[in-house]
């Protein structure tokens, strides 16, 4: 899938996800549609496990299952819609996929789970010269720390 199909006005179109499902064999059901809003959604939560999109969903009064929610983002992580991201143990999460001249890094504190994004010029400039270095063709990089945030220095350290 080629990165310029992610630029961030079609990204938000009900249109533009029905047509890439269809494109790939696959119909835009309600729930895959309610799950990518829940990304879209203004001031919502970047990084978000299955968990949570399902609860989140019920609030909302979605009768949707763990499972449908867990198949659904199989689809969209395949079809490049969503990025999967293994930020803590054994727990993974989900964000909108961005082009590569959008990368960005996360910072994760390992006892309360606050992820922080970042970006680097440096970062995205090695992660470029390495692949190029190697004959590969850069999709993504990304790049996790993981450390302690401030809060749970206070609480832990102290």
């Amino acid at each position: 899938m080629e990165t310029n199909l992610f630029r961030e006005h079609e990204r938000n179109s009900a249109d533009f996800l029905k047509e890439i499902l269809n494109k790939e064999g696959f119909r835009l059901t309600s729930q895959r549609q309610k799950i990518l809003e829940l990304f879209n959604a203004e001031g919502g939560e970047h990084h978000l496990c299955a968990e949570e999109i399902h609860q989140k969903l019920a609030e909302q009064g979605e009768k949707i299952s763990v499972s449908t929610v867990y198949r659904a983002l199989h689809v969209m992580v395949n079809l490049g819609l969503l990025q999967e991201l293994e930020l803590a143990e054994e727990r993974k999460y989900y964000e909108l996929r961005s082009p590569v001249l959008h990368q960005h890094h996360h910072l994760v504190c390992v006892h309360c789970g606050e992820v922080n994004e970042f970006e680097d010029a440096i970062i995205t400039q090695v992660s470029g010269h390495e692949t190029q270095e190697r004959g590969f063709s850069l999709l993504n990089s990304q790049f996790t720390v993981y450390g302690i945030c401030p809060r749970c220095q206070g609480r832990y350290i102290n």
